[in-house]
């Protein structure tokens, strides 16, 4: 009897096996979740959608947006790095992805490289510094010179305190050699708004939020952040040709799981997501919110840019003293 026991043993544990293998191997069999740690109708919320519309289609199953905002992003970030990692949870990460763990050393309950596999880099876009169009401030070395003349004199405004246009201001200040008055706004548009109607001097944003009062010849783009000119602003400068260096930054989103999911569900997924970034469909949508498909959207492109970054934000978030309440 004992021999018999031990092969009914044997046999019921390989078909566990195989029951396992093939429930694994026939991923996705349920509808995958996107967190986006925003709430609705933002530019990452915007892309979430666009992608999820037609990642469904490629996986043949249903695509589902879940807005968990709170606390700059921290919240729905968290509960995506706590997931089992089973391949139906993911997380629509930005740029807040590598700049909250320095912010919120107390709170961040997440590694941004040890919680989290990358599955896709989705589109970048750069920052602008704007003035008003009235301004005397006729460059970004003219801004420099200005605000050395006279120290802490020239405002600048930002989408609020530990926001991207906040540290892109630091960015400035740290690899200009100025001290300018950082003006905080609930928002970018809040900014831009009082820069167009004269209240601040400056402001970091990108086009996308500006857009309306570039257009209206509101605002004048002294500079931009990417490493070439625009092809829809090619009378903007980089950076580096205003002589301010080290200002080659870009916004960024990124689709993210958490790192325990199987390496050949990492694989799907990326797969998938590189039919979905080709299709005409999500280009037109992630355009419309002034958004440009990188040059290369695979995991190492969004594990290279998430490194980048977690350094850089690190380091300006140190240098300027910058805190959270």
């Amino acid at each position: 009897m004992i021999p018999f026991r031990r092969t009914v043993v044997a046999a019921l544990a390989l078909s566990s096996l195989l029951l396992g293998a093939a429930a694994h191997a026939a991923y996705p069999d349920q509808p995958v979740h996107i967190v986006v740690p925003y709430s609705p109708g933002g530019s990452s919320d915007v892309i979430a959608r666009a992608i999820g519309d037609e990642l469904a289609k490629v996986l043949g199953q249903p695509v589902i947006v879940d807005n968990r905002a709170g606390a700059g992003s921290l919240i729905g970030t968290q509960y995506v790095a706590q997931d089992a990692g089973n391949g139906y949870t993911l997380l629509l990460a930005d740029v807040p992805f590598t700049i909250v763990p320095a912010l919120y050393k107390e709170k961040a309950r997440y590694d941004a490289e040890k919680n989290f596999a990358p599955i896709a880099l989705l589109g970048v876009a750069p920052t602008y510094l704007f003035v008003n169009s009235k301004s005397p401030i006729s460059s970004a070395q003219d801004l420099v010179k200005r605000a050395k003349a006279a120290p802490d004199t020239v405002s600048i405004g930002s989408g609020g305190n530990g926001s991207l246009t906040h540290l892109m201001a630091e960015l400035f200040m740290i690899n200009s050699g100025t001290r300018l008055t950082h003006i905080p706004y609930k928002g970018a548009a809040a900014s831009v708004t009082d820069l167009a109607a004269g209240q601040i001097d400056a402001s970091f944003t990108t086009m996308a939020s500006a857009s309306a009062l570039f257009q209206a010849g509101k605002l004048r783009a002294l500079a931009v952040s990417s490493d070439q000119r625009q092809k829809d602003t090619p009378e903007v400068p980089t950076f580096r040709e205003a002589g301010v260096p080290r200002m080659a930054v870009e916004s960024w989103w990124g689709l993210m799981a958490p790192a325990g999911t199987p390496k050949d569900v990492q694989a799907t997924l990326a797969k998938a997501m590189a039919k979905v970034m080709d299709t005409t469909v999500v280009k037109a949508r992630m355009s419309a919110v002034g958004v440009s498909a990188p040059a290369d959207g695979n995991p190492q492109a969004l594990q290279k840019i998430v490194k980048a970054d977690l350094v850089r934000w690190q380091d300006v978030i140190k240098r300027a003293d910058i805190k959270i309440d």
